[in-house]
């Protein structure tokens, strides 16, 4: 038969620190013990021995890991968004001078369709004309937004000058003397 453990009366119930040397709290050696006697640590970990609370976060750090938080998803989103909506610039059309039609200044001259993306989100189109088939410098003609998204239809070189036409029925027609001497 199985016989139930007595618990002791109040009378002769000792509590646990009783048993311990002055000042030692359960669970912990004398070398371990706090300079000023038991913290709130101490009490929730006595008799506890290899287990250590960690103090509560006051509501100011909770607030502040928090805000730290949502500043550093703003701040990844900002940077992705930027670098998806970086400016950037593509050539839509190019045409070549026929090398049969040379202008005073013996160079080739190129034509093209420049699309610009700004950062802030706009489109903008110019038609570039001049010396260089990179189309980083030139006479510079801006284009409408009605215009520039449909792209060119044709373009017409003669000594005078340049002829493009758009799809809308819109010509534009820029004389020699504009892109000549990589103007």
């Amino acid at each position: 038969m199985v016989r139930a453990a007595r618990r002791p009366s109040p009378a002769t119930a000792r509590p646990i620190s009783a048993s311990l040397p002055e000042g030692q709290a359960p669970g912990r050696s004398g070398a371990e013990q706090p300079r000023f006697g038991r913290s709130a640590i101490d009490t929730f970990t006595a008799g506890r021995p290899g287990h250590t609370a960690r103090p509560a976060r006051s509501r100011a750090a909770v607030v502040i890991t928090f805000l730290s938080g949502i500043l550093a998803g703003v701040v990844l989103t900002v940077g992705m968004v930027t670098a998806l909506w970086w400016p950037r610039t593509e050539v839509t059309y190019r045409s070549t001078a026929p090398a049969s039609l040379v202008y005073a200044d013996r160079s080739p001259h190129y034509l093209g369709l420049v699309h610009e993306h700004t950062l802030s989100g706009r489109h903008t189109y110019e038609l570039m004309i001049g010396r260089d088939p990179g189309l980083s410098y030139g006479h510079m003609v801006h284009v409408g937004p009605d215009l520039g998204p449909r792209g060119v239809k044709s373009t017409t070189w003669t000594a005078s000058g340049v002829r493009v036409r758009f799809p809308t029925g819109h010509e534009v027609f820029v004389p020699a003397r504009s892109f000549l001497y990589g103007r």
